[in-house]
């Protein structure tokens, strides 16, 4: 299994997922393009990856399409493919029911889970088909099967990938392509610790071990998984 040499493309890849699986990536040779929005966050990143590899930065809002495609054409230019799409850019709300919901509050979660992902796999997977190679892979969740009261516009949304990545697997056969996503339960991160200091981090999946997951579907041999998601529930 190799992804040395494959351009890269990691949306939130300074996020804590973003920055192991950047990590990963860049240990294992990959030609990153790393997609940011915070230059603090970038600026505190790069000192903490790895030499190996090739990495360019690239601020973009990829919830904008005009970004979007800037950014994939831009990746085309300076580093070739993109071969591999992960789409990390996500983000979570709980605690209200559907009756309190407010219109903002989930068309915020439509578009950073949802839309972001959608509009990065349309814009790369045109550089991808006319090549005739390509690895995506995007980021579902455990919510998407356990649909918990107070999480609507999360849970919803991250289905949505879920059934947006078998739609795109059937589009994709026979063309060199290929998609899975991953289904996380809770990650293990500062943040997330800091929302439930009193529960058991133990049971909570690693980003390191999402990260190897990821390096996987990504690879040659992955693209065999087209349509997979895959559960990463830890000991949840």
């Amino acid at each position: 299994m190799s992804i040395a040499g494959k351009v890269t493309v990691i949306t939130g890849a300074t996020g804590n997922l973003g920055a192991a699986v950047t990590s990963r990536f860049l240990a294992d040779g990959a030609r990153a393009a790393l997609v940011y929005q915070d230059e603090g966050k970038l600026q505190a990143l790069l000192p903490q990856l790895p030499e190996a590899g090739q990495r360019l930065a690239l601020k973009a809002d990829v919830t904008d399409e005009v970004q979007v495609e800037r950014l994939m054409g831009e990746v085309h230019e300076r580093l070739g493919g993109p071969d591999i799409l992960l789409n990390l850019v996500g983000g979570y709300t709980f605690g209200k029911k559907v009756v309190d919901l407010d219109l903002a509050t989930w068309e915020h979660m439509m578009s950073l889970n949802l839309t972001s992902m959608f509009l990065c796999c349309r814009h790369a997977l045109r550089h991808m088909l006319a090549q005739g190679y390509g690895r995506v892979v995007n980021v579902s969740s455990k919510a998407a099967l356990d649909l918990p009261a107070g999480a609507a516009a999360y849970a919803v949304a991250k289905a949505g990938v879920t059934s947006f990545t078998t739609c795109l697997a059937h589009e994709l056969k026979g063309s060199g392509a290929s998609v899975a996503a991953i289904m996380p339960s809770i990650i293990d991160t500062p943040a997330t610790r800091a929302a439930m200091p009193k529960a058991d981090f133990s049971k909570w999946v690693k980003p390191e071990e999402i990260a190897q997951a990821m390096a996987y579907l990504a690879s040659d041999e992955g693209g065999a998984m087209n349509g997979a998601i895959v559960p990463l529930f830890g000991a949840l």
